[in-house]
C-alpha cells in the first residue's frame, strides 16, 4: 500500500464552543442509487432524484417514515446529537480515516484506525477503513460525501504533529478512492463476483452483552436500564435527563468492574469493552429505530 502524506497547518489554541441548544439535529438524506427514490417521513414527502441528497433538519423526538426498503417505522431523534446520514435505502458505505501530518517523519506517531475487512460485490478491503450501512449513520467524519480529501486542511494538533481525520464515501466512490491510493486501477472489476444483494432489515441496537459474574452483571444493571429508557424517550427534556447521568452511571461501572477483570477470563473482558462501546454508542445517537 502507498503511504500518504498530507499536509496539516495546526492550531495552536483551540477553542471550546459550547453547543446552541437547538433542539432540532441535522441530517442528509442519500440515495445512492440509479433510481429515484420517494420517502415519507412524518407528513412530508421526499422525491430524490438518483445518486442525490436532501438536507433534513429535524426536532428530537419520535418520528415515522415510510419507504421502499425500510416500510414503515418509528424512529427517535435525540437532541444535541451531530446528526448524520440518513440511509433509506441501507445501501453500503465506508467511512475512511487519514492522517494529516505536518512533515513526512510524524507518520508514526499516526495509525488510522479502520474496523476490520469487508466485503463489496464479493471483493475484501481491509484497512482504516469501515463499512457502514444502517438507516442512520451517525457523523464522524470531518469531510462528507461530496467533499474530496483535501490535499492540506486546518486542525487541531496535540503536539504530536498531525491528526487523524475521516471522511464518509459511497461505495463505488471508495472503490474509485481506494484505487487511486491502495490498489491497482481495475482491480475491483477484475476481482468482484456480480453477486446478487441480500435482503437487509432494519434493526436497532444490537443487544448488550450478559456477563456470567453475577456481581458484574448486577452492577450493569442501572447502566442498561438508562439505555432502554434512552432509546425511547421522545420528550427532549427527558433526553437531555438521561444523558446527564449517563456519565456517572458509567464511572461507577468502571469503578466497580475496573478491580475485577483481571481475574476475569478473556471472553468476560471482551465483553466488558464491547458493553462499554455499545453503551456509548447508543447515549450519542443522533437517531435509533423503535423496536
Amino acid at each position: 500500500m502507498k503511504t500518504i502524506v498530507k499536509k496539516l497547518i495546526p492550531i495552536l489554541v483551540v477553542t471550546l464552543v459550547a453547543g446552541c441548544g437547538s433542539k432540532s439535529v441535522d441530517f442528509l438524506i442519500d440515495n445512492p442509487t440509479d433510481k429515484a427514490l420517494k420517502l415519507r417521513i412524518d407528513d412530508t414527502n421526499y422525491d430524490i432524484p438518483a445518486h442525490q441528497s436532501t438536507a433534513v433538519a429535524m426536532k428530537a423526538g419520535e418520528h415515522s417514515m415510510d419507504a421502499p426498503s425500510t416500510g414503515k417505522l418509528k424512529f427517535v431523534v435525540y437532541a444535541d446529537r451531530q446528526g448524520g446520514l440518513v440511509n433509506p435505502t441501507l445501501s453500503d458505505y465506508v467511512i475512511v480515516s487519514e492522517a494529516f501530518v505536518t512533515g513526512e517523519s510524524k507518520l508514526k506517531n499516526f495509525s488510522p484506525a479502520g474496523g476490520g475487512p469487508f466485503q463489496l460485490d464479493g471483493v475484501t478491503y481491509n484497512g482504516p477503513f469501515k463499512l457502514v450501512n444502517s438507516l442512520f449513520i451517525d457523523k464522524d467524519w470531518r469531510f462528507g460525501l461530496n467533499e474530496p480529501f483535501p490535499s492540506s486542511a486546518t486542525g487541531y494538533d496535540a503536539g504530536m504533529g498531525g491528526n487523524i481525520f475521516r471522511k464518509i464515501f459511497r461505495a463505488p466512490e471508495f472503490v474509485s478512492y481506494a484505487e487511486t491510493r491502495y490498489v491497482q486501477p481495475g482491480y475491483f472489476e477484475k476481482e468482484r463476483q456480480h453477486l446478487s444483494p441480500e435482503p437487509r432489515k432494519v434493526s436497532g441496537p444490537p443487544p448488550l452483552p450478559e456477563f456470567s459474574d453475577p456481581d458484574l452483571q448486577q452492577a450493569s444493571l442501572k447502566l442498561r436500564e438508562l439505555c432502554q429508557r434512552y432509546r425511547h424517550a421522545a420528550d427532549t427534556d427527558e433526553q437531555k435527563r438521561l444523558q446527564g447521568e449517563y456519565n456517572k452511571l458509567t464511572m461507577d461501572f468502571v469503578s466497580f468492574a475496573a478491580p475485577r477483570l483481571g481475574s476475569q477470563p478473556t471472553e468476560q473482558r471482551v465483553k466488558y469493552n464491547n458493553f462499554i462501546q455499545q453503551t456509548g454508542n447508543i447515549m450519542g445517537s443522533s437517531a435509533m429505530v423503535e423496536d
